[in-house]
C-alpha cells in the first residue's frame, strides 16, 4: 500500500513522528509538508501550498491509497484544492498531535476560528486519531457544546457521526538508540541525583511551578543536579526567554546541560539523569516523558492529562502527584532516589510498548482495514484497477 504522508509542521515532534512511522512502515510511506512555523497560519492558509504539493507528488508517481495529514491544516480544505488529482476512493485519516478546540492559549479559552477548522476537517475524514485517550475524551466532551454554538445549527447532527470516526493511536517513539540504565540499587550511579527537565519553556508546560519546587529542593539542603533540555522558546516569546535565562543563571551553579541539545547531546545528558519532571498544564502525550522513563529515569509527573495512560497503574502511587504536591514530592524524590528506582522497577521496559517497531504495526493494519473498506464500496469510476492504471499515465 502506498501512503502519501501529508505534515504541515516538519519539525520537532510532528516530523521524529513522521520520518519515524515512515522507517518503521511495511507499506510505501512518503512524506510531504512544510516547515514548522507560524501555527496559526498553517491553520488558515497551509492547504494551498499543500495541495501544489499532494499535486505535485500524484502528477510523479500516481495515486496513493491513503493519505495521512497531520491535524495542523485544514484537511476540508485541502481536499477541495486537490479534488481533480486525488481519485474518490483515496482513503483519508488524520492525526491529531493536538486539538485546537482543547488547546487553552489563554486564561482557559481557545481560538475559535482554529477549533472550527480542527471540526470541518474531522468533517472530512475517513478516520481521525488521537494520540491519547485523554486527549480524545477532551475532544469529545468539548465538541457538543461547540458545535451547539455554531451560528448554524445543522452541523449538530453531525457530532455523532464524528465522534463515531475517532479512535486512539499512540504516538510513535524511536527508543533503539535510548538504552537503560542499570536500575538496581547495587549499581548505583555515584555523586547526587540528576533532575531532567526536558520540557518547551511555554506557559502551558509551567516552568515557573517547576523553578519553585526547585527552591524548595535547594532549601532543604539535598544535593542535586540540573539538565534544562526542553526546546528554546519560540521566536517573539521575549518573556519566556527571559524566563529561562533567568532560570539559568539563578541555578547556574547545579546546572550540567541546559539549551536546545542536538539528538546526540539529548541522549548523552539523558544518560546522566535520574528523575524526569512535569508541571504541565496541557499535555496531549508525552514523548520527552516516554523517553527518559525508557531509558532508567524515574518520573514525577502530574496525576492527570496524559500521564496516568503513560505510567501503567502499578506505579501511580510513585511516578503521579496530586495537586499542590509538587514541590514537596520533589524534595522526597531527591531524598530517596534510590528507593524510587527499586520501587519503579519494570516501568522503564514497560515503555518499549511505544518503540516504532510496535507502534507501526497497529498503524499499518488499521490504515490496511481502511483502504479495504473504501475500495469494496466503492463506485466503479473509482475502482483499484482505475486508480493503479492512473499510476502509470
Amino acid at each position: 500500500m502506498r501512503i502519501l504522508l501529508v505534515e504541515p509542521w516538519e519539525t520537532g515532534s510532528h516530523l521524529a513522528w513522521a520520518t519515524g512511522y515512515q522507517a518503521a512502515s511495511r507499506h510505501e510511506v512518503h512524506i510531504v509538508g512544510l516547515p514548522g512555523r507560524l501555527w496559526r497560519w498553517r491553520l488558515r492558509g497551509g492547504a494551498l501550498p499543500l495541495a501544489d504539493k499532494v499535486a505535485a507528488w500524484v502528477n510523479t508517481h500516481g495515486q496513493p491509497d491513503l493519505l495521512l495529514v497531520s491535524g495542523l491544516v485544514d484537511v476540508a480544505e485541502l481536499l477541495g484544492l486537490v479534488r481533480r488529482h486525488i481519485a474518490p476512493d483515496v482513503a483519508v485519516v488524520i492525526y491529531q498531535h493536538e486539538s485546537q478546540l482543547v488547546y487553552p492559549i489563554a486564561n482557559g479559552n481557545y481560538d475559535q476560528g482554529a477549533a472550527l477548522r480542527n471540526w470541518m476537517s474531522w468533517c472530512a475524514a475517513d478516520l481521525v486519531l488521537f494520540n491519547s485517550y485523554y486527549h480524545l475524551r477532551a475532544v469529545a466532551d468539548a465538541l457538543p457544546g461547540f458545535v451547539t454554538n455554531l451560528p448554524d445549527k445543522t452541523h449538530v447532527p453531525r457530532i455523532d457521526e464524528v465522534v463515531g470516526r475517532f479512535e486512539v493511536f499512540p504516538v510513535g517513539v524511536d527508543l533503539a538508540e535510548v538504552t537503560e540504565a542499570d536500575p538496581y540499587p547495587s549499581a548505583q550511579r555515584t555523586g547526587p541525583p540528576v533532575i531532567l527537565w526536558p520540557h518547551r519553556w511555554e506557559r502551558d508546560k509551567d516552568p515557573a511551578a517547576f523553578l519553585q519546587a526547585l527552591d524548595k529542593v535547594v532549601a532543604s539542603g539535598l544535593e542535586f543536579r540540573l539538565v534544562l533540555a526542553g526546546q528554546d522558546p519560540p521566536s517573539g516569546s521575549s518573556h519566556a526567554a527571559a524566563e529561562r535565562a533567568e532560570a539559568e543563571k539563578r541555578f547556574g551553579s547545579w546546572i550540567v546541560a541546559a539549551g536546545e541539545l542536538d539528538r546526540s547531546e539529548y541522549l548523552a545528558a539523558l544518560r546522566q539523569c535520574d528523575l524526569v519532571v512535569s508541571c504541565a498544564r496541557h499535555e496531549f502525550f508525552g514523548v520527552a516523558v516516554v523517553e527518559a522513563v525508557a531509558s532508567g529515569c524515574v518520573p514525577l509527573l502530574p496525576d492527570d492529562l496524559s500521564y496516568p495512560e503513560l505510567i501503567r497503574p502499578p506505579w501511580h502511587q510513585f511516578a503521579l502527584y496530586e495537586p499542590g504536591t509538587f514541590g514537596t514530592r520533589l524534595v522526597d524524590a531527591v531524598a530517596r532516589i534510590d528507593q524510587l528506582r527499586s520501587a519503579t522497577l519494570g516501568l522503564a521496559q514497560s515503555m518499549r510498548r511505544f518503540d516504532w517497531s510496535t507502534i507501526a504495526r497497529v498503524y499499518d493494519d488499521r490504515f490496511d482495514a481502511v483502504v479495504d473498506r473504501l475500495q469494496t464500496t466503492s463506485t466503479p469510476a473509482a475502482t483499484p484497477a482505475r486508480r493503479a492504471l492512473a499510476r502509470h499515465t
